[in-house]
C-alpha cells in the first residue's frame, strides 16, 4: 500500500527522534522508519551518555558548532520535555606538565567555540571535587555546563512528543530503498510499501552511507568504531566519582573516562577500535585490559568486586571526520545527518533545528497550532 508523508526520517536514533520532534511543531506530514524493533537501538543504546561542553572539537567545525549549540538548547527542551539530565559539570584530568599544557590549548579552543565559564584548576582543587582521583594528576580543566543523561529517555521523550503532534513512527520496518526522479527524491521503499515523499532525512546512524547510496549520494563513507564499557554498581560511587573526569584526549578519541551516571552507576570507557562489521558490539578481554589500564590512570583504586556488566556500543565514523549536515549535493530533497560520532548525542537538537529550519524554508511550512509540549 502506497501512502505520503511530507518528509521520512530514517534512523530512530537520538538524532533521528530529536529531528522528528522539531518537524512536528510545524504543519508538516511526518514518518519515521527505523529498522530495528525498537527506538534508540543502535549508537544512542551505548555510549557514555555525555552531554559535553564543547572544547573537544576544531573551531569552525560542524562538530563544535552543533556540540555548544545542543548544550544550550538541552537547557531549555529538560523541563518541557521531562529530560533525565544532571548537569554535573566535567574535569579533564592532566598527569605531566606536557597535558597541563594541552589544558591551555584545550580551554583557548573551548572558549573559541563559545564555551561559557571554563577554568584551570590545579590538582588540589580537582581532588576537592573528586575526591579519589589519582595523586598523579596536577591540573584539570572544569567545564561546568557539562552534564550527564538518559540517552534512550531522551530519545523515547522525542519521539513521545512527535507522536502526539501528528508524527508516525514505523519500526522494525527497514528502508530497502530510495526513489530518485530527474535528480530528485519522490519516496523510499520498505516492507510495508512505498511512501511517497519530497524530503528523505538520512539519520541512520553506521549505515548512513548505504541509505546515502541508495538516493545516488556516495559523496562519503563511514566505517564502526566500537567502544566498550565495564559498569558498576550504584555502592562504587562513593570510591569513584559523581560526576565526569576525563584524560586529556587524543587525536582519534576523547579517551578512556571515568563517569557516574543518571541512575548512580558509575562506568570506565570506552576504548576506540576500528572494525568492519557494522553490528559488531563484541566486548574483549583486550578491551577490558585497555580501558582498566586507562581509567586506573585517573582512579588508581578501581572497586573491580563492584563491576556488574560490560557492554560496547558503536560510533559512525565518517571520512570527512566532521559531520555530515545538511541537504545532498547530489540529490535534491535528501538532508544528511550522517557521521554523528562524538559529540552526537549533545548536537542531536541542534542538528534537529538545523534541519528542521531547512525544510521549513524549503516548504513555507506554519506552525502547529495546535502543537502539544511535553
Amino acid at each position: 500500500m502506497e501512502r505520503e508523508a511530507d518528509v521520512v526520517v530514517v534512523g530512530g536514533g537520538v538524532v533521528g527522534t530529536a529531528i522528528l520532534s522539531s518537524l512536528a511543531r510545524y504543519d508538516l506530514r511526518c514518518l519515521l522508519i527505523e529498522k530495528e524493533p525498537d527506538i534508540a537501538a543502535g549508537t544512542t543504546k551505548a555510549n557514555s551518555a555525555v552531554l559535553h561542553a564543547g572544547f573537544d572539537a576544531p573551531a569552525g567545525s560542524c562538530k563544535a558548532k552543533m556540540n555548544v549549540r545542543g548544550n544550550a538548547l538541552y537547557h531549555a527542551l529538560e523541563k518541557e520535555l521531562a529530560l533525565d539530565i544532571q548537569w554535573t559539570g566535567s574535569l579533564v584530568a592532566a598527569r605531566t606538565a606536557e597535558e597541563k599544557a594541552q589544558l591551555e590549548a584545550l580551554k583557548a579552543r573551548g572558549e573559541a567555540n563559545g564555551v561559557p565559564d571554563l577554568e584551570i584548576w590545579d590538582g588540589g582543587e580537582a581532588r576537592e571535587r573528586e575526591p579519589n582521583l589519582s595523586g598523579e594528576i596536577c591540573a584539570a580543566l572544569w567545564a561546568p555546563t557539562a552534564g550527564i543523561c538518559w540517552p534512550f529517555g531522551i530519545a523515547a521523550a522525542f519521539a513521545e512528543n512527535a507522536a502526539q503532534n501528528g508524527a508516525e513512527i514505523w519500526r522494525d520496518c527497514p528502508v530497502t530503498g530510495v526513489m530518485v526522479e530527474n535528480g530528485r527524491v519522490t519516496g523510499v521503499e520498505t516492507p510495508r510499501g512505498a511512501v511517497k515523499t519530497r524530503f528523505v532525512v538520512n539519520a541512520a546512524g553506521v549505515y548512513a552511507d548505504r541509505v546515502s547510496a541508495m538516493a545516488g549520494d556516495r559523496s562519503f563513507s563511514l566505517h564502526p568504531r566500537r567502544g566498550e564499557y565495564i559498569l558498576f554498581d550504584r555502592t562504587a560511587q562513593e570510591k569513584m566519582v559523581r560526576g565526569i573526569v576525563f584524560p586529556v584526549p587524543t587525536e582519534r578519541s576523547k579517551g578512556i573516562l571515568v563517569c557516574a551516571t543518571t541512575h548512580g552507576n558509575v562506568f570506565v570507557g570506552p576504548n576506540a577500535m576500528d572494525v568492519e562489521d557494522r553490528e559488531d558490539a563484541a566486548v574483549t578481554a583486550a578491551g577490558m585490559e585497555e580501558i582498566l589500564a586507562g581509567a586506573k590512570k585517573l582512579l588508581p583504586e578501581i572497586p573491580l568486586g563492584m563491576a556488574i556488566t560490560e557492554f560496547s556500543g558503536l560510533r559512525a565514523v565518517s571520512s570527512t571526520e566532521d559531520f555530515i549536515l545538511g541537504p545532498s549535493s547530489k540529490t535534491d530533497g535528501l538532508i544528511q545527518a550522517a557521521g554523528i560520532q562524538s559529540p552526537g548525542l549533545t548536537a542531536a537538537p541542534a542538528i534537529a533545528e538545523a534541519v528542521m529550519e531547512y525544510i521549513v524554508r524549503a516548504t513555507g511550512a506554519a506552525r502547529r497550532s495546535s502543537y502539544r509540549p511535553g
